[in-house]
């Protein structure tokens, strides 16, 4: 039976009864009744308030959770008393530009990274100047972590690097530092609280986890994999030989570092750029926030950080996919010498490679007008009969800067049309395939809708933009190797990454792995300011979700009662049916959007920072 107040539950307590649900109630009634007591602000003047910090980027409490750091957009980085909520420091030009991530690994030893390439060490007992300064980033660092297993320190940048530091090393040189692993699209990456899982999300719409983690062969056993071309391969249902060699990377039999993929995501969110991450208090699962392909929604989603058991059919069946694909060493190497592509594709980047004796020609692009009236896949059918050894389709992409983007969202708008999103997407061939012109012709004609509208097929888990537009026709100018072919091209729904049918494959015995399914919850946000990355948090005992929603915040449970994490017939429920989260508060006291937010790691404490520099504080009233 439930109880009914707080103090028929002390009550209880102190009797020494205990009925099931007591904690349930107790924990909801905390986090239901969180209200803001103090702000940073409150004794400045308006026109004060972040006038010298700018936007608060990231909060990170001490291990003790009686110091809070803040990292903001002018240089600043702020040091307060969480007991107090004074400003007990304040460094004004901690780095050269944009403090974006603070991370502690003792209770007052702590990094900080910036846009200025670098991460800074930093002693509490003396913030008058840095510890030191590491360089070996070469772009913006947006992620510090701390792995007290190998007592390094990780940083990871939009560079698409992760670095490792020594930070017990110190020679002529500096720290001694090693790059572990690099991912195209790189936006975050997070060591779980037992330092036995690396996971990583990246603007490619997949989160990439690399279980039984050991940091000092990280490089030696992912040398050379890139996930960007794997997931180019799921998508597109396509064998490369250069993607499917690193196959290993993902077996059972993987003792270190073995590497899994999540790429499911809720039905209405097709995923593209994950922005921010965190992991479970008790490493049970994992928080990621992202925008969709559209840029019109952005989603809360948590997933199964957890490796999948195995089980004595599945590592037969590992066994089974690699004899079959790589039967012996000397075939193995064959296969890579012959069939290696000309050119790697790491996400949305083409970057051209030395040409193999299998292909010399390189990439072949076609580029398609969505807009454009007719014949799409006869176009390509065409154009095959009449160059058959020059161009066979098989890899689709589509353009993905983010400025591209959103200059053509604008034009379209202004011309009043309904194409959103790429305006253009290109048809690759990767020179993998040794298809015959015949049968790669058919494949495309295959492909040729009977309802008169020519477009590439549809698939569920790409990851670039989806649009739709008005009929008209048009042409568009393509060129390959230097031979331009005019093209007209028809259709209503641009889907990138789809790939031409090749029967060969399937009889040639190439698979190809699929992802298990690890959603779990998801929640719809806001999606205001969406050129900023919004940080959510676990509380500290991981029962609650604070997720930044518009000028203020939402607190997210598992269900309405406020429950721990599902038990274990729960979460196999959940599993198979992911559920939305249920709101338990929404807290607005900013004037601006909120961009981060941090539970205390010892008490029922949330800060939150926003756009305009304000630091707010609150705290249950019970």
């Amino acid at each position: 039976m439930r109880i009914a107040s707080m103090e028929q539950y002390l009550s209880r307590r102190e009797s020494g009864f205990r009925s099931w649900g007591d904690e349930d109630f107790v924990m909801r009634r905390i986090y239901t009744t969180m209200n803001m007591f103090n702000s940073y602000h409150a004794n400045l003047r308006p026109d004060e308030a972040g006038r010298h910090t700018g936007a608060i980027f990231n909060l990170e409490f001490n291990a003790d959770g009686n110091v809070l750091v803040a990292a903001t957009e002018r240089k600043c980085v702020l040091v307060f008393d969480a007991i107090t909520q004074k400003e007990i420091v304040k460094v004004p030009d901690a780095h050269t530009d944009s403090v974006n991530c603070i991370k502690f690994f003792d209770e007052r030893l702590f990094a900080t990274g910036s846009d200025d390439f670098t991460v800074a060490l930093w002693d509490l007992r003396n913030m008058r100047e840095k510890l030191r300064v590491l360089h070996g980033h070469s772009n913006w660092v947006k992620n510090i972590e701390y792995s007290s297993k190998d007592k390094l320190l990780v940083s990871s940048g939009f560079d698409g690097s992760i670095f490792t530091w020594d930070i017990a090393s110190h020679t002529e040189q500096g720290l001694i530092s090693q790059r572990v692993f690099h991912a195209s699209g790189l936006m975050r990456c997070r060591i779980s609280p037992t330092g036995d899982k690396l996971v990583l999300c990246t603007s490619g719409g997949y989160i990439m986890i690399i279980h039984h983690l050991d940091l000092t062969t990280l490089h030696k056993d992912l040398s050379g994999f890139r996930p960007g071309i794997y997931r180019l391969m799921q998508l597109g249902d396509q064998y490369i030989p250069q993607a499917a060699k690193y196959d290993h990377v993902f077996s059972r039999r993987q003792k270190k570092n073995r590497v899994e993929l999540v790429t499911d995501f809720p039905e209405q969110n097709d995923a593209e750029m994950i922005m921010a991450l965190q992991i479970h208090p008790h490493c049970r699962c994992m928080l990621t926030r992202n925008v969709s392909c559209d840029e019109q929604s952005e989603w809360t989603c948590i997933h199964d950080i957890n490796e999948e058991v195995p089980t004595a059919e599945s590592e037969q069946e590992d066994e089974v996919k690699l004899k079959r694909r790589h039967p012996s060493s000397t075939s193995s190497r064959a296969a890579s010498t012959s069939e290696t592509p000309p050119s790697t594709l790491e996400g949305s980047e083409v970057t051209s490679a030395r040409p193999t004796r299998r292909v010399t020609r390189g990439l072949h692009l076609f580029r398609y007008n969505p807009t454009s009236g007719r014949g799409g896949s006869a176009a390509v059918a065409r154009y095959l009969n009449d160059r058959p050894e020059s161009f066979i389709p098989d890899i689709w992409a589509a353009e993905v800067t983010v400025q591209e983007r959103a200059t053509r969202q604008n034009r379209a708008r202004e011309a009043n049309n309904q194409v959103s999103g790429y305006n253009f997407v290109y048809a690759i061939s990767s020179g993998v395939l040794p298809l015959r012109q015949a049968a790669a012709a058919a494949a495309v004609s295959q492909r040729q809708p009977t309802t008169g509208t020519d477009c590439p097929p549809s698939t569920e888990e790409a990851t670039a933009e989806r649009s739709s537009s008005t009929s008209s026709t048009s042409s568009t100018s393509i060129s390959t190797n230097g031979t331009t072919v005019r093209v007209e091209i028809g259709t209503r729904r641009l889907v990138p990454f789809v790939a031409t049918t090749a029967p060969e494959l399937k009889a040639n015995g190439h698979s190809i792995l699929v992802n298990a399914k690890k959603l779990l919850y998801y929640a719809s946000e806001t999606n205001t300011k969406p050129g900023f990355i919004k940080e959510p948090g676990f509380s500290a005992d991981g029962r609650i979700i604070c997720s930044p929603y518009g000028n203020g915040v939402r607190l997210l449970g598992y269900s309405a009662d406020c429950c721990d994490y599902p038990s274990y017939k729960t979460f196999d429920e959940v599993k198979q049916s992911p559920r939305q989260l249920v709101e338990l508060a929404h807290i607005t006291e900013h004037q601006d959007v909120v961009l981060c937010a941090k539970f205390s790691p010892r008490e029922p404490l949330l800060v939150t920072g926003c756009n305009s520099g304000e630091v707010t504080w609150y705290r249950p009233n019970l």
